[in-house]
């Protein structure tokens, strides 16, 4: 897999590269490049898929002969007899099997890890790898040239939702928010799933007019194309806070700053309704 490293600081940038790789171990997969060694390959090593964990171009496996084993067990070969070779034959045949539900073992634990990484309700990944992520870049913030912030995405009228349609609207509406953020917040950008009625996002390299800017888009890609369930259209009304951590601080404490940040907006967009006239 190819890893590359968060762009440049520049306005409205889609997320050029500065050359150097990620700091957390949750990008492998989420970044999409991986790094390739210089000159040519060695043939005799082998290659491997770090995600799937198995060896790629390895030499296939050749079938043992019974003798090699006997010689291997220290039987002699005019003690091999048929009544040997069947046994060593059961054996060959049970350590075949041993070896088939070892790699089945070792595939169903690299399909774990990868769940546990990620929201099985939306997708998005878990509050758990989301906040480590935090933690690992909150460790660089203001020792490298990459700026980071927090975008805090929550669904304004849930309770609305949730008293007319029901909760199985409520999952859709999640799943179908969680992709339309996705459509403007791509990766390198981190994108998880906090619990409850809240997403966030973590943005490499993008100032405070670029970060509203893409939380403008969503709004306006949500009120254009709302989500359709049971035979009706459903209106998701985002609000978003955003915040750019400090060097020094803690994923926690970033965590909160960017939850009064969506307070703050919040508070302000409710002001201003309240001052239209009512009729208009």
């Amino acid at each position: 897999m190819k890893v590359t490293r968060p762009g440049a600081a520049t306005p409205s940038s889609m997320g050029a590269g500065d050359g150097r790789y990620p700091s957390n171990p949750y990008a492998a997969y989420t970044y999409g490049r991986s790094v390739r060694k210089k000159g040519a390959p060695d043939p005799d090593q082998h290659q491997v898929d770090i995600v799937n964990r198995d060896i790629l171009n390895a030499e296939p496996a050749v079938t043992a002969n019974i003798h090699d084993i006997a010689d291997v067990l220290g039987i002699p070969d005019e003690q091999v007899t048929p009544a040997v070779e069947r046994a060593i034959s059961r054996l060959m045949l049970r350590v075949n099997g041993l070896s088939d539900h070892l790699s089945e073992l070792q595939r169903h634990q690299v399909e774990l890890a990868r769940a546990e990484g990620r929201d099985p309700f939306t997708g998005a990944l878990s509050r758990t790898s989301f906040m480590q992520i935090v933690e690992n870049e909150m460790v660089l913030v203001g020792s490298d040239r990459t700026t980071r912030a927090l975008l805090l995405c929550e669904i304004a009228n849930l309770d609305d939702v949730l008293q007319r349609h029901g909760h199985g609207c409520k999952e859709g509406v999640f799943t179908f928010l969680y992709r339309t953020i996705t459509e403007f917040i791509m990766p390198p950008h981190q994108v998880g799933y906090l619990g409850c009625n809240d997403f966030i996002a973590l943005l490499y390299n993008m100032d405070e007019q670029d970060a509203w800017q893409r939380a403008d888009a969503i709004t306006r890609r949500l009120r254009k194309h709302p989500y359709f369930w049971n035979g009706k259209y459903i209106t998701i009304v985002p609000v978003f806070g955003i915040y750019h951590v400090k060097s020094g601080e803690t994923a926690e404490e970033a965590l909160v700053s960017v939850d009064y940040a969506l307070r703050a907006e919040k508070e302000m967009k409710s002001a201003q309704l309240q001052r239209i006239p009512s009729g208009l």
